[in-house]
C-alpha cells in the first residue's frame, strides 16, 4: 500500500504541475496544390571524378510578379532550407545567396529576397576514394513564394550524375551556376566597416577608396545578415565622416550593443562605375558620432535612465505585483503559513522567508534567460511569453484547481511540494517556501505592472547581463514584504495568532484559486478552442475522482486513481497537441484587426488611430478594459472623435506583433498606441489606463 501511495503522489505532482508534456506534431503546411515555382537541380559537371570539388544548384523560375526570400528574409517570409539525402563520401556545404534585392509592401514593411529566376549554388565534395558508378543526390526542398499572398511549397527533386575517373562539365549548368557565384557578394580587403548604436540610431560606419565622398554615392542598401538588427523599412541616410560614409539606419527590436560584435551584411551602392555588392562583417565602433536624435519616432533607450534606475523602477514594479489580482491569491497562502509559525518558531519563519526569496529570484532569472536566448535567436519575444503556450497555461489551470481541492481539505498528497503542506508549523519547510515562490512568480509574469513595463521595455534593449539584473530586481521587489516578515522578528507581533480562524480561512483561499483557474480555462479556449477546454475538463475530471478514490484507503482505490491520474495526464498531453484557435477576429468585436498596411491607409486618410496590443492571458489587459475601454464615455468618445479602434491579439505567439512590441520599448502586454490623424509616430499610453486621460489622448489624436 505504501509503494501504490507513493506512486499516486509522484503522478499527481505531475499532473498538478503540468510536466506531462510531449512535442507537438510537425505541421508542414505545404501546399500540395498546384505548382506556382518551377524547380530543377542543376550541376557544372556532367560527370563527377573521385575527389572532385564542383557546385550544383537550385534553379528556380518565378511567375511574374512573385518572389522567394533571401537567407534574412526581412519583415516577413522564410528562407529556402533543403534537407539532403546523400551516398557516402559525398559532402554537399551551405548555400551560396546571390545578392538580395528589397521587396517593399508597404511603407511600414520591407523584405529581402528574389523575382523572376533564381540559382542558389552549393559546393559538392566527392571522396578520393569513391567506389560507385553513379552519384544520386536527392533533395527534401521547402520555401515560401509570395505575391499578394503567400504559398509555402515542398518539392523532392533529384539528380543523378554518372562517375568516371575524369570529370566532365556540363555546359549549360557551368554557366547558371557561374551567374549566380558571380553575383554573390565577396569581402573586399580595402573595406573596414563599424556598426555602433549612438543617439537612437544604428549607425554603419565604411572606410576604403569607394566611401571617402558620399556624395559619389547613390542608392546605398545595408542588407543585414541578421533579423531585427535595423527596421527593414526604415531610411537608410548617408553622411560624411572623415574620409569616410556613414549610413544611419534606425534600429531593429533585437539591437543591443553587445550583440553588434557579430552582424555582418551586404552592402549595395551606385557610383560612376556601375553598381556593386560586397560582403561586410561590421566590428564593433566605438559610437561618439555626435548624431541627433531620431525625430518623430519613439525612442526608448536606457541611457537617460542609467542601469540603477531600471533596477530601482524594477523593484518597484515587484512591489505592485503583490497587489496584482493574478498573483494575490498565491501570496495570500504564503501569509497563512507565516501565521502559523509566526508566534511558534521565528527560525523557522526566517528558513522560509529566505527560501521563498531563492524561488522568486531563481524564477524571475530563469525567464528573464529564456527570453534572453530566445531574443539572440531572433525571435521576438515579451514578458509573459510562458502562458502564450496552452501546455503551459492548461498546467498553470491544473496546478491551480489542485491546490484549491488542498485548500478544501480534498487531499494532503504532495503538498509539500506546492507550499501547502500541513507539515509546515513543525518542520523547516524549505521546499514549500521555494516552490510558493516559483509558483508566485509563474502567475505573477503576465502581470506586467506601469513601473514593471517600463523597467523590462528598456532592459531588453540592454545586454543580457542587464536583463538579468532587472529581472533579479523585481523579484526582490515581489517578495520584500515577506523576506522583510522573515528577517526581522519583531514585526511579527502585528500578525494575528493561529486559531480557529484559520481554518475558515484556508478554506475561503481555495476559491480565489478557483477563479483564476476560470480565467486560464478562458484563456486557454481562445487559444485552442472548445476542443481544448474539454480536454482541461477532462484532466480536472480525472485529477479530482482520483484525489476521492485515493482517499478511500484500499489498495483497489489506489490502483483506480493512478488509472484516473493516467487518463488525467493522456488530456493534458492533447492540448499540447491542437492547433492553435483561429478566432481572433470574434474576439474583436467592434474593432478592427490590427495590420501595419492598415494603419498606414487609415493614416494616409487622415484618420486618428488606436492600437490595443492586447492578449487574454494579461490580466492588467482586462482591467482596463472593464474599467475604461468598454466604458460608455470612451465608446462616446471614440464615435466623437472619429478615432478607429483596432486590436493586436498576442495570446498565441505572433512574431509581427512581437516586433511592435520590441519597437515601441515594450517587453511584453498592455501597449496602447495612439496614432496621431497627421500621420507619424504614435503615443505610447501608459499601461493602467484611466477614463479621463484616455479620452484627452482620443482628443489629441484627432486634433493633430
Amino acid at each position: 500500500m505504501r509503494v501504490l501511495n507513493g506512486l499516486f503522489s509522484l503522478i499527481l505532482i505531475a499532473v498538478a504541475t503540468g510536466f506531462a508534456t510531449a512535442p507537438a506534431p510537425a505541421q508542414s503546411g505545404w501546399s500540395s496544390g498546384q505548382e506556382i515555382i518551377e524547380a530543377e537541380l542543376v550541376s557544372d559537371r556532367a560527370v563527377v571524378a573521385p575527389g572532385d570539388a564542383f557546385h550544383i544548384g537550385l534553379h528556380q523560375i518565378m511567375p511574374e510578379g512573385w518572389h522567394t526570400y533571401w537567407r534574412n528574409p526581412g519583415d516577413n517570409g522564410l528562407p529556402v532550407e533543403i534537407d539532403w539525402t546523400l551516398p557516402a563520401g559525398v559532402e554537399i556545404g551551405d548555400v551560396v545567396w546571390p545578392t538580395p534585392i528589397e521587396l517593399p509592401l508597404t511603407d511600414m514593411i520591407m523584405d529581402y529576397g528574389y523575382k523572376d529566376e533564381l540559382v542558389l549554388p552549393m559546393p559538392v565534395t566527392v571522396a578520393a576514394d569513391f567506389a560507385g558508378t553513379m552519384i544520386e543526390l536527392q533533395a527534401d526542398a521547402t520555401w515560401l513564394v509570395c505575391d499578394d499572398i503567400c504559398v509555402p511549397e515542398e518539392r523532392m527533386l533529384s539528380l543523378t550524375l554518372p562517375v568516371a575517373e575524369t570529370s566532365v562539365q556540363d555546359e549549360a549548368g557551368y554557366w547558371y551556376i557561374r551567374a549566380a557565384l558571380d553575383s554573390e557578394p565577396r569581402a573586399d580587403p580595402e573595406v573596414a566597416a563599424r556598426l555602433s548604436v549612438e543617439g537612437g540610431h544604428v549607425i554603419l560606419e565604411l572606410e576604403g577608396p569607394a566611401f571617402g565622398d558620399p556624395a559619389m554615392i547613390t542608392a546605398l542598401r545595408f542588407f543585414p545578415y541578421e533579423t531585427g538588427v535595423v527596421r527593414n523599412a526604415g531610411l537608410q541616410a548617408l553622411s560624411a565622416g572623415e574620409g569616410t560614409t556613414l549610413v544611419v539606419m534606425e534600429p531593429g527590436y533585437a539591437v543591443q550593443s553587445a550583440a553588434l560584435s557579430a552582424q555582418g551584411g551586404v552592402v549595395t551602392w551606385t557610383d560612376a562605375r556601375g553598381d556593386h555588392a560586397i560582403a561586410i562583417s561590421a566590428d564593433p565602433g566605438p559610437g561618439g558620432y555626435g548624431l541627433p536624435p531620431r525625430s518623430g519616432a519613439v525612442t526608448q533607450n536606457a541611457a537617460p535612465v542609467g542601469v540603477i534606475g531600471l533596477l530601482l523602477l524594477a523593484f518597484g514594479g515587484g512591489l505592485i505585483l503583490n497587489l496584482m489580482p493574478c498573483v494575490f491569491p498565491v501570496l495570500s497562502i504564503k501569509v497563512l503559513k507565516f501565521v502559523q509559525v509566526a508566534h511558534a518558531d521565528a527560525g523557522a519563519v526566517r528558513a522560509q522567508g529566505v527560501f521563498f526569496l531563492v524561488g522568486v529570484l531563481v524564477s524571475f532569472v530563469g525567464l528573464a534567460g529564456a527570453l534572453v536566448i530566445l531574443r539572440e535567436i531572433g525571435l521576438p519575444v515579451g514578458w509573459g511569453f510562458q502562458l502564450q503556450v496552452p501546455i503551459v497555461v492548461a498546467g498553470l489551470a491544473l496546478l491551480l484547481f489542485a491546490i484549491g481541492l488542498n485548500l478544501l481539505g480534498a487531499f494532503e498528497v504532495g503538498t509539500r511540494l506546492m507550499g501547502l503542506g500541513s507539515g509546515l508549523a513543525d518542520k523547516p519547510g524549505w521546499k514549500g517556501a521555494f516552490f510558493t515562490g516559483v509558483l508566485a512568480v509563474v502567475v505573477a509574469a503576465p502581470c506586467v505592472g506601469p513601473l514593471a513595463a517600463g523597467a523590462l521595455g528598456l532592459a531588453l534593449t540592454q545586454p543580457a547581463i542587464v536583463v538579468l539584473l532587472v529581472a533579479a530586481a523585481m523579484g526582490l521587489g515581489l517578495a520584500a514584504p515577506f523576506v522583510m516578515f522573515a528577517l526581522f522578528p519583531t514585526l511579527l507581533r502585528f500578525l494575528p495568532r493561529p486559531g480557529g480562524w484559520m481554518v475558515t480561512f484556508k478554506q475561503f483561499l481555495a476559491f480565489p484559486m478557483f477563479a483564476s483557474v476560470v480565467w486560464l480555462s478562458w484563456v486557454l479556449a481562445i487559444q485552442s478552442g472548445p476542443t481544448g477546454l474539454i480536454f482541461l475538463g477532462s484532466a480536472m475530471l480525472a485529477l479530482s475522482f482520483a484525489v476521492w478514490a485515493h482517499g478511500q484507503g484500499h489498495r483497489v482505490w489506489s490502483v483506480i486513481a493512478i488509472i484516473a491520474l493516467a487518463l488525467g495526464v493522456v488530456s493534458l498531453v492533447a492540448i499540447a497537441r491542437l492547433p492553435a484557435a483561429t478566432n481572433s477576429t470574434a474576439m474583436a468585436g467592434e474593432e478592427e484587426i490590427w495590420s501595419r498596411e492598415r494603419v498606414a491607409e487609415l493614416q494616409v486618410m487622415g484618420q486618428p488611430v488606436f492600437v490595443d496590443v492586447t492578449a487574454a492571458w494579461c490580466v492588467t489587459c482586462q482591467i482596463n478594459k472593464l474599467t475604461v475601454l468598454n466604458s460608455d464615455t470612451v465608446k462616446d468618445a471614440f464615435e466623437t472623435f472619429g478615432v478607429v479602434s483596432m486590436r493586436a491579439d498576442w495570446t498565441n505567439r505572433n512574431e509581427t506583433i512581437g516586433a511592435l512590441i520590441s519597437e515601441h520599448g515594450q517587453a511584453g502586454v498592455p501597449l496602447y498606441l495612439m496614432y496621431p490623424a497627421s500621420g507619424g509616430s504614435p503615443r505610447v499610453l501608459p499601461t493602467v489606463l484611466t477614463t479621463g486621460g484616455f479620452v484627452d489622448q482620443l482628443e489629441w489624436a484627432a486634433s493633430n
